[in-house]
């Protein structure tokens, strides 16, 4: 889909980068701070609004910045009701920011600050408001201002325009686009489904009665970046030789390869879990394709035949560290790391990244089909729709409590769907691949054998 300056951004279930996530739900007790475990009860915006304060302040966040407390669980509820309502049959989803003009208008940042367009008469703040309101603050290029009256009553003052980059900022991609002050956001996604940020920085989530805090990203894990540690040194290695012998060139830094590989992947999930069709994708070692692992394990709905069109993300991925050390040199930089990248403003770079975009689709499309999607380690394409073989069951699987694994609590396997334990199945015995499942409900796990057992870590980014 185009943005509104022409540029690209994805129709998709946007969720702001920051905290490491987890599902836990909450009863009435959690306002007075006991916390029950998992999947028990619904929560609602006075809930969220308790959980909300004390996530806002173990951030380091300003709480002068947050509603006094019955103003913020009314601004919740209104953004919860309203992400039932539906104008013209169309579903409501907004963004809101409480600030006041004052500080909209004077923050002190060097990136590009929104544009903001005071009302002459502010609205009083409610569901239906929001939803006669909402399609001029379009999701993806604005959103409305809310701050408290001198009444004490929370009112609709103004727009602020954003434009569509801010997409981008939550993906970890290039941002070009404003800045936003460390505000609370509130974003309606869907029925139910309620984000707050602070600025771009996820605090708390709500969806589907629950409660999204604590929990993991496995991508910022020392254990994953291990597994492909030999497919970032050959990437690096074959770099056009005058940028990788001559020592007085800019080098790209490792991690580069890693952010940038898992930039694609974030997207590709997110895509899935907004089409809530559910999706399977498998990583298996490089050689796999070849080795007779495939034809041992997999059943393919579609293989691709083991050519050199196979790596064309690893093809993508090397013209743009090229270009990307071009430009990282006119800087005069020794390091190319992925945040110089984020800053560059180059038209080559932009089209790399429509590329990308076009590729995390291609991925979440095969994904999407029922069975598998298998890649190797330096992103091959060997096939969709697999099914996976083999009829040894697997009893018992163990749930990561630390993001590296090093904690665990054993469940029983079969407490999770089809597709989850075929995933199990497959990793349990090729112990050096992993697979990502993604539910209808939107739930994402990692699966790896790690530390001598068969772990999964629960994923929100």
């Amino acid at each position: 889909m185009l943005g509104v300056d022409g540029g690209r951004f994805d129709d998709l279930d946007i969720v702001n980068e920051g905290t490491q996530q987890q599902g836990c739900q909450f009863d009435d007790n959690v306002l007075s701070g006991t916390a029950k475990s998992m999947d028990q009860f619904s929560s609602y915006p006075a809930e969220m609004a308790s959980v909300l304060v004390k996530q806002w302040e173990s951030r380091g966040f300003p709480l002068e910045l947050l509603p006094p407390t019955a103003s913020m669980v009314s601004l919740l509820d209104v953004c919860y009701q309203a992400s039932l309502l539906r104008e013209e049959d169309t579903p409501v989803r907004c963004r809101v920011i409480y600030a006041s003009p004052a500080q909209l208008r004077g923050m002190a940042t060097q990136d590009p600050q929104p544009h903001v367009l005071s009302f002459a008469e502010p609205a009083i703040l409610s569901p239906h408001n929001l939803r006669k309101l909402y399609a001029a603050a379009d999701f993806y290029r604005a959103a409305l201002a809310i701050t408290t009256d001198e009444r004490g009553v929370l009112v609709i003052w103004g727009l602020v325009v954003t434009g569509t980059e801010w997409v981008n900022r939550v993906e970890g991609s290039r941002f070009d686009g404003v800045s936003l002050p460390p505000n609370l956001v509130v974003q309606a996604i869907r029925p139910g489904h309620l984000v707050a940020s602070s600025g771009y920085m996820r605090v708390l989530e709500t969806n589907q009665g629950q409660l999204l805090i604590d929990g993991f990203d496995p991508f910022r894990s020392t254990w994953i970046s291990g597994r492909f540690s030999n497919v970032r040194e050959a990437m690096l290695n074959r770099l056009p030789d005058d940028h990788a012998k001559d020592t007085a060139t800019t080098k790209v830094c490792e991690s580069f390869v890693r952010d940038l590989a898992q930039s694609v992947v974030r997207r590709v999930l997110r895509l899935v879990r907004n089409r809530r069709h559910g999706g399977l994708m498998v990583v298996l070692p490089n050689g796999a394709h070849e080795d007779g692992t495939c034809e041992q394990w997999l059943r393919f709905r579609v293989q691709f035949e083991s050519d050199d069109s196979t790596l064309l993300y690893h093809g993508m991925m090397l013209r743009l560290m090229a270009r990307a050390l071009e430009v990282a040199k006119t800087r005069q930089l020794a390091i190319l790391t992925w945040s110089d990248y984020q800053q560059f403003r180059d038209a080559e770079l932009r089209r790399f990244d429509d590329q990308l975009i076009d590729f995390s689709h291609f991925l979440a499309d095969m994904m999407t089909v029922d069975g598998a999607l298998i890649l190797d380690h330096s992103f091959r394409l060997i096939g969709f729709g697999g099914e996976i073989l083999g009829d040894t069951p697997v009893q018992t699987i163990h749930r990561a409590t630390d993001i590296e694994g090093n904690q665990t609590v054993a469940e029983r396997a079969d407490s999770a769907g089809t597709r989850h334990r075929s995933a199990y199945r497959l990793v349990n015995g090729l112990n050096q691949s992993i697979a990502v499942v993604v539910s209808q409900d939107g739930d994402v796990r990692f699966v790896a054998h790690h530390n001598g057992k068969l772990t999964y870590w629960p994923y929100l980014p």
